[in-house]
């Protein structure tokens, strides 16, 4: 039983994985952000909704650190918190792009019968600032070790997805757009529905999301 519900657990990472980036530049040492997301990654004719929320607080000049859940995945029969840190590797100079690294993990709990998998993730981003006005572009990657759980072979040990987006942060205002490409290296299969893209491979789809700061 515990086999199969992981397979499901399986399934589940390749419809949510698609979170869309939380933080990309670090925060204000002492600053919270507490936001909401929404995203409408591509499949077959339709669309599938992610929806989240998270709250993130910058713990130095450099680092900031997020937790957050997927409401989404409780349609799919399972409990899904997040947590990580964002650190500044590269500060941004002039028109020199600034590097931020991303760490953390994604736990999955079953509410059939509480089977459990973590997934630990990390990823980088290149921004450009200016006012108010922040551009991105990111690559991140999951990691299962579980994948040779998955059925009929789909499992994978690596998830990547790559995305490119625009934030205006405006004083306690913050609005977030983002594009992301889901595992462009492999078909992706969900409960009764493959996610294509042009070239038959991974997903993709826009992210957005509305956050507060205080």
């Amino acid at each position: 039983m515990k086999i199969k519900l992981f397979a499901v657990l399986g399934a589940v990472i390749t419809a949510v994985s698609c979170t869309p980036t939380k933080v990309v530049v670090p925060l204000n040492e002492g600053q919270w952000q507490i936001g909401v997301t929404q995203g409408r990654p591509q499949i077959n004719e339709g669309y599938l909704p992610v929806i989240g929320a998270y709250a993130a607080k910058g713990v130095s000049a450099t680092q900031t650190n997020y937790g957050g859940i997927q409401f989404s995945s409780l349609l799919l029969g399972a409990v899904q918190l997040e947590a990580g840190q964002v650190a500044t590797l590269i500060p941004q100079d002039g028109l020199k792009p600034g590097v931020s690294w991303s760490f953390g993990g994604q736990a999955f709990m079953s509410t059939r019968d509480y089977a459990f998998r973590f997934y630990p993730e990390t990823g980088i981003n290149a921004y450009w600032q200016k006012g108010p006005h922040i551009l991105n572009a990111s690559g991140n990657t999951w990691v299962d070790p579980t994948w040779f759980l998955a059925d009929f072979g789909r499992g994978q040990i690596l998830a990547p997805s790559f995305s490119a987006g625009y934030r205006l942060r405006y004083k306690w205002f913050e609005a977030q757009l983002e594009y992301k490409i889901l595992n462009p290296t492999r078909d992706i299969h969900i409960p009764q529905a493959y996610v294509p893209s042009s070239s038959g491979l991974g997903g993709r789809g826009f992210f957005y999301g509305m956050a507060i700061n205080f």
